[in-house]
This record gives C-alpha cells, structure tokens and sequence, in this order.
C-alpha cells in the first residue's frame, strides 16, 4: 500500500498529521472524508468510502488534568482496514480499530471495536447486523485451484492484515 501522498488527493480529503493513510489499489474514497492520522490509517484494495467519513486514530487522556488543554499529551492507535469493504455515508472510525476483509459498514455508524471479516455492521456503537455469505467468484483468486471452481468463503479466508491473507484452501 502507498501513503496519499504519492497519488493526487482530492481537495475534499482532509489529512491532518503526519502519518498519510496507507491505500490498497482501486480504494475510493468519496468527498469530505477526514483522516486523523496520529497512528497509521491503512486502507485495504477496492474498499468505497462514502461521503463524510471520518477516520480518528488520535485521542487524549480521559484525566483532564492530564490533558491539560492543548498542553498535555496526543495519543492514538492505529485502524487497519481490510479489503473489499464498504462504508456508508457519516461513518466514524475510532482509534485503534481492525475491520476485517468484506466488511460493509451502515451509514451514520461509529465503530469502537474491531469487526471480523465478511460481517454486516451498523448503529452507534455498531453491532454486528449479520455476517455475509459470499456467492459469487473472489476476483483476486485465480478462476480454478486443482481443478476446482474458486467461489468466495468467509470459512475459506482468514485476514491477516491489509497486504497477506492466508487463503486455507
């Protein structure tokens, strides 16, 4: 994956830190979308961000004391996005979240917690909806394995991080 700044960045994509998402091949990403990039925002191949969404992996410390205004410290985890997902318009990712390979995500949905690959959320905390049942060919698999038609599994596939899948075929 390439940081945004190797390719041309809509105007409308707002990057605030130093570390640039990290973005698979063919991801789109829709206007007005927010990156806060205190950690690294890695982005899975062929993943459609729709409009308004907002991707946070900075925080400050709950003890206002702590945080002291501006004065205190900036912290963050990073969000790691498979690929193949879909979000819906006004999402809201939070630090250090992973979001499995497939994942569609429900307009206005603000994700707190890690998502396993191939499963329907939504809802503010989002909540797993259902998991999907993918019926047609997996475009990244050759057409046939020994023989055999290749047909998308969430069974068959276990996400690993947003460059290696394990394929247990």
């Amino acid at each position: 994956m390439e940081p945004i700044s190797g390719i041309r960045r809509p105007k409308n994509v707002l990057l605030m830190n130093a570390h640039s998402p990290r973005l698979g091949k063919g991801v789109y990403i829709n206007f007005n979308a927010t990156f806060l990039d205190t950690c690294v925002i890695s982005i899975g191949a062929r993943t459609l961000i729709g409009p308004n969404c907002s991707f946070y992996s900075g925080t400050h410390p709950l003890d206002p004391f702590l945080r002291n205004g501006i004065k205190g410290p900036e912290l963050g985890k990073p969000i790691d996005i498979g690929a193949d997902c879909w979000f819906g318009g006004n999402v809201v990712v939070l630090p250090g979240v992973t979001i499995g390979r497939g994942v569609t995500v429900g307009a206005g949905s603000v994700v707190t917690k890690d998502v396993p690959a191939f499963h329907v959320v939504a809802g503010n905390p989002a909540r797993i909806i259902r998991k999907i049942e993918p019926k047609e060919r997996d475009p990244t698999l050759p057409a046939e394995i020994e023989g055999e038609l290749v047909v998308a599994a969430a069974e068959r596939v276990r996400y690993l991080g947003p460059q290696t899948l394990n394929l247990d075929i």
